[in-house]
């Protein structure tokens, strides 16, 4: 089937459209860009295969939330220990560490492999038989309008799309450190104080048949608690549920399920779940947070900080720092950089604050912290091309 570009089209709701993944698009016509041109033609299957409603498909983000329950996770033991056979893990003995090797199955079809290693030296190891995996799954692979689909505006999407560039791939795990079993582009922390927990309810909520797809067959499951959701994993070597911490343990040390995150991390549905976990978990915060500002010797208590820095490239920098350093880390470098901006210019307001030319705000950041780390991920925010431009 050939797509001839209409004014408007773009490979995002094309792909939306016809049922398929941008992915494939750009496969079939050998595009190197996303930009299209107005009666340019698009082949939207592959040479010699279905273009039928009933073709197999691979997911795109454009798929709805499914509300439909799942029939009940299968509880035999035996069954769950042969679906995870799928995950095929090969372990290579080298001095002083074992290597893995496993294949997965892809979620849009085919498969894959990884390979990774214990025994990693780090001053955080704590577990030896944990692994870091950097993952294949990338966000630069994402287009924006998958951010804009879990409720973000366009400044907020280009924002988060930046800092998940910034950040690691989808398929991405840490099991060697004291957050026990971390997973995805944000290393969502399992545990019973992580994040990990709350990402994959998210997931079993509004998509419990990729849930179960993806999780739930193998014996991975995520229940309801408070303060927030915790992970139960079933064990069939010991013939019960695991839970909590108990059960990012077994995670860690069973490299068949650890496959298995892999695997999900390329799933669109996955992807999409770990968007709206960072919006919940670190762009609300960032949105909200607050500070006291004193300006010309009057203190201003309570300042919301979004109300100050309002331009896509700000918005992104406190994004990042909250990712990486926590809200009150964050507040504390743009209360430092504001304040000292505001005494160079002589203001002495928060409307008269808010006018600032934001880059101002980043270079001040950058020259008043002596963490490398935050200098380097602020320039490159700078470098980034999203607009200094203040949005009402």
């Amino acid at each position: 089937m050939i797509h001839t570009v209409q004014p408007g089209d773009t490979l995002f709701g094309i792909a939306r459209r016809y049922g398929v993944s941008v992915d494939h698009l750009r496969q079939w016509n050998a595009l190197n860009s996303d930009s299209l041109a107005i009666g340019q033609q698009l082949r939207v299957a592959a040479v010699g295969s279905s273009t039928t409603k009933t073709a197999s498909k691979p997911p795109g983000f454009y798929q709805p939330p499914v509300s439909t329950v799942v029939s009940a996770p299968v509880a035999d033991m035996q069954a769950i220990a042969s679906a995870r056979n799928v995950f095929q893990v090969q372990v290579i003995p080298q001095a002083g560490f074992n290597q893995y090797r496993v294949s997965y199955p892809l979620p849009t079809g085919g498969t894959d492999r990884a390979t990774f290693r214990d025994h990693i030296n780090s001053p955080h190891c704590v577990y030896s038989d944990g692994i870091m995996y950097v993952g294949k799954s990338s966000p630069r692979n994402i287009p924006v309008e998958a951010y804009i689909q879990v409720g973000l505006s366009m400044p907020l999407a280009r924002a988060l799309k930046l800092v998940s560039e910034n950040e690691g791939n989808f398929d991405a795990i840490n099991s060697y450190d004291r957050a026990i079993f971390s997973y995805g582009f944000i290393q969502f922390a399992g545990g019973a104080s992580g994040g990990l927990g709350a990402m994959l309810m998210i997931l079993k909520t509004k998509q419990p048949q990729v849930f179960h797809q993806m999780f739930g067959k193998f014996g991975i499951d995520v229940q309801h608690a408070l303060p927030r959701p915790v992970i139960t994993c079933l064990s069939p070597e010991e013939k019960r549920v695991l839970v909590g911490d108990e059960a990012c343990l077994y995670l860690k040390s069973n490299k068949q399920l650890t496959a298995a995150f892999i695997a999900a991390g390329f799933h669109p549905s996955v992807i999409l779940a770990q968007i709206e976990s960072a919006v919940q978990g670190y762009v609300s915060p960032a949105l909200n947070m607050r500070t006291d500002l004193v300006l010309s010797g009057q203190v201003f208590p309570g300042v919301q900080l979004s109300s100050l820095i309002r331009s896509e490239i700000g918005i992104a920098a406190m994004i990042d720092l909250t990712v990486n350093q926590w809200i009150v880390r964050t507040a504390h470098f743009f209360k430092q950089a504001l304040e000292q901006v505001a005494a160079i210019e002589g203001i002495s307001t928060p409307p008269q604050l808010a006018m600032v030319d934001e880059r101002r705000i980043l270079q001040t950041i950058i020259a008043q912290t002596s963490d490398d780390r935050i200098r380097n991920r602020m320039q490159k925010i700078l470098n980034s091309g999203l607009s200094f431009a203040k949005i009402s």
